[in-house]
């Protein structure tokens, strides 16, 4: 009787082995079998998906140039900087807050290069968040969605194109206007994508 515990007890241990053993070779056996690589992916509204390149990213290469009237890029100005300012507030959900922000007048398009770039903390519904709108005149077009970077697509009646997504480092929406403007807006909180979508497809924040 005293020797039959131990033998139950390594018998035990025996089966359990076995069982993750098996466990443990169909998990990998399914890992080759499910490589996410080669299955089919879809985002909706694109008609062609593609996986991310290595190196790629989104992101802008920030020249430092803080003049109103470049003649490199005739289409901005100080004018037109009020007027789309006046534009993005108007484009901010019903109830949004603007809260002041230490670095200069919140959601105020400055110059920067080629881009101009409006920040500042808002809050909306409880929840606070740091927006980031940027806007220039580009060639650039909406080509394949590409996995990690575009959850959804739209198209709306004009023809722009605006490619949203909702990641771990916020939400973001990005609209490639038939004049040529890129607009892209992202934030850490507060707002939801389709809210962001309706910023960026502002007509009052293109560069025509």
């Amino acid at each position: 009787m005293n020797n039959a515990g131990p033998r139950r007890s390594a018998s035990a241990w025996s089966t359990a082995g076995v069982i993750v053993a098996v466990v443990a070779v169909g998990i990998v056996a399914g890992g080759l079998l499910n490589d996410p690589q080669s299955d089919p992916e879809t985002i909706p509204g694109c008609d062609e998906v593609v996986q991310p390149d290595a190196t790629h990213h989104i992101d802008y290469a920030f020249i430092e140039d803080k003049r109103y009237a470049n003649p490199d890029y005739g289409w901005f100005s100080e004018t037109k900087a009020l007027t789309m300012t006046d534009a993005l507030r108007a484009a901010l959900p019903r109830t949004t807050e603007v809260l002041p922000y230490s670095l200069h007048t919140p959601l105020q398009f400055q110059p920067f290069g080629s881009e101009t770039t409006a920040q500042g903390l808002v809050s909306f519904g409880g929840e606070e968040g740091n927006l980031t709108v940027v806007v220039q005149q580009s060639t650039e077009r909406a080509g394949p969605c590409i996995i990690g970077y575009v959850d959804e697509r739209h198209v709306l009646d004009d023809g722009t194109v605006v490619d949203t997504s909702d990641g771990g480092h916020g939400r973001r929406a990005r609209a490639y206007t038939p004049d040529g403007s890129l607009i892209d807006v992202s934030i850490t909180g507060a707002f939801t994508v389709e809210q962001l979508a309706d910023i960026a497809s502002a007509p009052g924040l293109r560069t025509g």
